[in-house]
């Protein structure tokens, strides 16, 4: 006759399964829901309604495949000295005067398999920032968290634009 096992041993291994599913889970659930902060809490908004336009501080789309993160050049060229008394221009002028970059954090991203370019759908296709950004220029904070681009989204678009939609138009 063949021994049964444990029921105390089956429970081990069930809670040992329980608690490898668990720390997936987790995982998971932070990646897709966990933020991320800017080193300076940038206000699209205000800029906007100061006049700037999107390519003022992101000007590399007529050149390049990426459209750029501002670079302290641009920040400095309005704010040699502080225009207000808040907090954030505060440590704006401090990376300022320190000459030091602001490591922006990237909020948009593509799959790694695909090939976007700004200049091609900016410059080239006259694509609005704001079909594939929404109203980035209306936010008084950055988005909390990193920003996938879905195929979907994108090859509607196509569709809508009677643009290439094959799939090594995009992909590589």
């Amino acid at each position: 006759m063949k021994k049964l096992r444990k029921p105390k041993k089956l429970g081990l291994v069930l809670i040992g399964v329980t608690l490898i599913v668990s720390v997936f889970l987790l995982i998971m659930l932070l990646e897709s829901w966990g933020g991320t902060t800017q080193p300076l809490p940038f206000n699209h908004k205000i800029h906007a309604e100061n006049g700037l336009a999107c390519e003022d501080c992101h000007p590399n789309f007529m050149e390049y495949a990426s459209s750029g993160r501002p670079e302290l050049e641009i920040c400095a060229s309005c704010h040699e000295e502080a225009l207000t008394e808040s907090e954030e221009e505060k440590r704006l002028m401090e990376y300022i005067q320190d000459g030091n970059e602001i490591e922006w954090v990237r909020l948009y991203r593509v799959p790694e398999d695909v090939y976007f370019s700004h200049r091609r759908h900016v410059a080239v296709g006259n694509v609005k920032c704001a079909v594939c950004h929404g109203d980035i220029g209306e936010s008084t904070r950055p988005p909390s968290k990193v920003r996938k681009m879905s195929m979907g989204k994108c090859m509607d678009c196509h569709e809508d634009q009677e643009a290439n939609n094959d799939c090594i138009a995009c992909h590589r």
